[in-house]
């Protein structure tokens, strides 16, 4: 017996010292490089301005954290000859984000379309990553126009190949309103003929005057990617945020009443317990003083 459990002392002794010398070996040589993910758009926004944008990402055990500062090129053209448009670094978001300058030629396929690459080329302390979209340029208009009470958004969307142009037909758009941290959806179109009415909804939350942007947008579409137009408007309903002076809740300078009185009531108890085990210990003293 005593036999058995020596030999089963020295194996585990082994496997233990086995396994520290290759955690000793890892720290010896080079680390080991994180894999980042890289999640690539394309996106046109009001003002007609053409942006690539490259947010880059690693995996923990608490999320996905942006990783800064890493440099990210952006190629046109093809994946046999890509041409380089040019360059961005990702900010603290992990985003970097490139303007295609106005006036740049963007070659297209057989099936007119825009072919575009991101490259991440790795770095000490992570590896190379890459991504690549495939999209077809379309032109995005819209107009608000309000009858009565009747408040109306009509789009208008379509491409162009050689000087033809060609309305979209059978496809989604959507109509947004900012909001703090996201763009909430309250409407949505579908164009005919290059054509979409919406009807925009009479309950959306303006500022004190009822002023809110409007937006109508492809959103990540599978053909077009993100394409938007947006527009100032007064169709919300005024709302005002002040909160009066003599208001108390858990977001003001001031809290509730029922909340200091219920913490004023706890600290005084465990103040009280304290004194009164301060006045125990000094009694108990007294006590063997008198026995003694």
């Amino acid at each position: 017996m005593r036999e058995i459990v020596y030999k089963g002392f020295v194996l585990f002794f082994l496997l233990v010292a086995g396994r520290g010398d290759r955690v000793s070996g890892q720290s010896v040589g080079e680390e080991e490089l994180i894999s980042p993910y890289i999640e690539f758009k394309y996106i046109k926004n009001t003002e007609g301005n053409k942006i690539l944008e490259a947010k880059l990402f690693h995996a923990t055990d608490l999320g996905l954290d942006p990783i800064e500062g890493l440099v990210v090129e952006f190629y046109t053209n093809n994946i046999e000859e890509p041409v380089l448009l040019g360059q961005a670094i990702t900010d603290s978001r992990g985003t970097a984000r490139y303007f295609i300058p106005e006036g740049t030629e963007l070659p297209l396929d057989e099936d007119a379309y825009w072919w575009f690459y991101a490259l991440f080329e790795g770095s000490e302390g992570y590896e190379m990553t890459t991504e690549e979209i495939s999209l077809m340029d379309v032109n995005l208009e819209m107009s608000l126009e309000k009858e009565g009470e009747d408040k109306k958004i009509i789009l208008e969307a379509y491409t162009m190949d050689e000087g033809v142009k060609t309305p979209v037909s059978d496809e989604d758009i959507f109509i947004y309103v900012p909001r703090m941290f996201s763009l909430l959806p309250v409407a949505e179109g579908y164009f005919i003929d290059g054509v979409a009415e919406v009807e925009f909804p009479d309950d959306v939350p303006g500022d004190e005057e009822g002023r809110l942007t409007v937006i109508g947008r492809f959103n990540d579409h599978w053909q077009f990617a993100t394409v938007e137009q947006r527009t100032e408007t007064e169709w919300g309903v005024p709302s005002s945020h002040e909160v009066a002076e003599t208001h108390r809740a858990l977001w003001t300078q001031i809290a509730p009443t029922w909340m200091i009185v219920t913490l004023s009531i706890l600290l005084a108890g465990v103040w009280g317990h304290y004194l009164f085990a301060v006045v125990s210990i000094i009694r108990l003293k007294r006590i063997g003083k008198k026995s003694d």
